[in-house]
């Protein structure tokens, strides 16, 4: 993947433009949604995510020194996802065997993104599988003028149903986001009340590594920002994202959704994810960037964490890390001095 901006814009935030606006992720109550989807990876186990999540940031934030970060957690609200009784006999078709039920989640997720930005809250979407994110990038997308997103993942989802070798839904969501599927998939599309939720060229991807060429060509056509994991990690973990950054803040967008599929994190750290693909980040990296987009002075409104499957790791291990992480993006720093 190459980038189309190498070169990183003038910061618009050093001119005192209103794009420097408050950072969610640090300044505003935390609204956890729990999304149990599984039916758009179609493999048992990330419906169990989002109450790990949960739980397990409430234990960890339930000690003196984070107790401030505790007072900002409200009660989490689940949206269900039901998945038919003969689900298991069904997998694996090609032929989106599960998308009334995957329509059914995804529209009052968005609803449930929308009211929670509106309200001045975070929404902090908990999966569940990637296909949440056509819920929550609507959601995002109908509480602003015009929305931004950090694309952290192993893949773009860049996928329409035509292109798709799998079937799989939550291989689609940023294909969805961005109108490429209005025509296979019109309703979903028009979620947002929009064209399109997004403008693919407002979109920064970061760490993908596992590309369909489909998605090279329609990151190429129409002008998604990006860096491979490989570029990522030549131009360094800290460039790379600056790089990023300084692109989104000279977008116009006045809100951004973070979007962070685990599967960005290398396998053997990560085992309990789907859709492993070697070379992916350490969690030194992980939480560094993290860190940097939660000290960013920037509308980050959205956040989802999303393919976690306690499943696939039984002795916990990619729980106990997911968690870390998503205590690191909300605030949650270790210092010595200070």
């Amino acid at each position: 993947m190459s980038s189309p901006h190498p070169t990183a814009p003038a910061s618009p935030i050093e001119k005192g433009s209103a794009f420097a606006e408050a950072n969610w992720l640090r300044r505003a109550p935390i609204q956890p949604l729990l999304a149990p989807i599984w039916l758009g990876c179609e493999r048992p186990g990330t419906e169990l995510g989002p109450h790990v999540l949960s739980e397990g940031l409430k234990v960890r934030w339930n000690r003196a020194d984070r107790r401030h970060l505790q007072a900002d957690l409200l009660p989490p609200i689940e949206v269900p996802a039901p998945a038919p009784a003969d689900a298991l006999a069904r997998l694996h078709r090609g032929t989106l065997e599960f998308l009334p039920e995957i329509a059914a989640a995804v529209v009052p997720l968005a609803d449930e993104v929308e009211r929670a930005i509106r309200e001045g809250h975070l929404p902090v979407t908990m999966g569940g599988d990637h296909a949440l994110a056509i819920g929550t990038i609507a959601g995002a997308s109908r509480a602003c003028g015009r929305l931004g997103m950090i694309w952290l993942d192993t893949h773009p989802d860049l996928n329409v149903p035509s292109s798709s070798e799998s079937g799989h839904i939550h291989g689609m969501p940023v294909g969805i986001a961005t109108g490429l599927a209005n025509e296979e998939l019109p309703e979903l599309g028009a979620l947002a009340g929009k064209e399109r939720m997004i403008d693919p060229r407002d979109i920064c991807m970061l760490g993908v590594r596992d590309i369909d060429p489909f998605e090279r060509e329609m990151i190429r056509r129409h002008g998604v920002w990006g860096l491979s994991m490989d570029e990522w990690s030549d131009l360094g973990i800290v460039e790379g994202l600056l790089r990023a950054m300084s692109y989104m803040e000279g977008r116009g967008v006045d809100a951004i959704h973070v979007s962070f599929d685990l599967d960005v994190l290398d396998p053997p750290i990560m085992p309990g994810t789907g859709t492993r693909y070697q070379g992916g980040l350490s969690v030194r990296e992980a939480s560094r960037a993290l860190r940097m987009l939660s000290d960013w002075k920037a509308p980050i409104h959205s956040l989802d964490i999303v393919e976690l499957n306690p499943l696939l790791d039984l002795e916990g291990h990619s729980n106990e890390i997911a968690i870390h992480l998503m205590g690191t993006a909300l605030g949650e720093r270790m210092a010595l001095n200070g």
